[in-house]
C-alpha cells in the first residue's frame, strides 16, 4: 500500500475517532428535551437541546426537536395570555359583585326592581300578581340583576331583611382575599367532581360597606360565592351546611 493511502487511511480514522456524534447520547439528550418540554422546564429545554446539537447527527430530527420547542413555547405563551384574561374578568366580576352587595346590604329589597318572594304567583306574562289576602312576610324572597353573562342574586327573609344572602358563580376560582380584607373563620377540604377535593374557606369581611358580613368561597372553578348576614343561616338550613355548621 502506497504511503498517500496509508495517510488517508489514517486520517480518516482520526477524524473519525475525534468526532462528537453518538446515537446513544443523542437519543438520551433528545428524550431529555421531550421531558423537559412535558414539565415546562425551560432552563432544562435549553440544555438538553444543546447536548443534542452535540450529539445529533440526523439534522431533521434537530429540525423536528426545535419545531417542538417552539410550538410549546407559543402554546405556553398563549395559555399564560388566556390565564391572565380570566384572571382579569373574574375581578372584574367580583368588583362588580362586591360594589352591587355594598350598594344593596341595607336594603336587599331594592336589589331589583321586582323581587319574588315564596307564595307569590304570575298571570300567563309572567308578571308577578298581588295576592288577594295578606300573606306571612316568614318567607324568602329573591332579587336578582345581571352582569355580563352573570346574574347576581339576592336572598332575604322578608320579616327580617337583615337576613341576607348574595351570591354569585364566577368562572374562575375565588379566596376571600379578592374580596377585601377579612379574616379567616375556618377552611376546609370539600369533595370536588373530579374524585379529589378543594378548599373551601369561610371568612369574616372586615372592610368598608362589606364590613361584618360573612363570605364562603372555594378553590374551584365554577363554584359559587356567597356572602351573608351570619343571621341568615337561622333561616337557611342548607347554606348553614355549606358554611361549614
Amino acid at each position: 500500500m502506497r504511503l498517500g493511502e496509508l495517510l488517508l487511511i489514517g486520517a480518516t480514522l482520526s477524524a473519525l475517532g475525534c468526532s462528537q456524534k453518538d446515537a446513544a447520547k443523542c437519543q438520551e439528550a433528545l428524550d431529555g428535551t421531550r421531558k423537559s418540554l412535558a414539565a415546562g422546564d425551560q432552563a432544562l429545554i435549553g440544555q438538553w437541546r444543546n447536548r443534542a446539537y452535540t450529539y445529533c447527527a440526523d439534522q431533521a430530527s434537530l429540525t423536528t426537536l426545535d419545531k417542538q420547542i417552539v410550538d410549546q413555547q407559543a402554546s405556553a405563551a398563549a395559555a399564560k395570555q388566556a390565564e391572565a384574561l380570566s384572571k382579569a374578568q373574574n375581578d372584574g366580576l367580583l368588583k362588580a359583585f362586591t360594589g352591587w352587595v355594598g350598594d344593596n346590604r341595607n336594603a336587599p329589597d331594592h336589589a331589583s326592581a321586582s323581587p319574588t318572594c315564596d307564595g307569590d304567583t304570575a298571570d300567563a306574562s309572567g308578571a308577578k300578581v298581588a295576592a288577594t289576602e295578606p300573606k306571612s312576610k316568614e318567607r324568602f324572597c329573591t332579587a336578582t340583576r345581571t352582569a355580563g353573562t352573570s346574574t347576581l342574586t339576592a336572598r332575604y327573609w322578608e320579616a327580617d331583611k337583615t337576613s341576607e344572602l348574595f351570591m354569585i358563580t364566577p368562572r374562575g376560582p375565588v379566596s376571600c382575599d379578592d374580596l377585601g380584607p377579612n379574616k379567616v373563620l375556618k377552611s376546609w377540604d370539600i369533595p370536588a367532581t373530579n374524585g379529589q377535593s378543594v378548599k373551601r374557606t369561610r371568612c369574616e369581611l372586615s372592610s368598608g360597606a362589606l364590613s361584618g358580613l360573612n363570605a364562603v368561597v372555594s378553590a374551584a372553578n365554577n363554584a359559587p360565592v356567597y356572602i351573608f348576614s351570619p343571621a341568615y343561616l337561622s333561616h337557611d338550613p342548607a347554606v348553614k351546611k355549606i358554611a361549614g355548621e
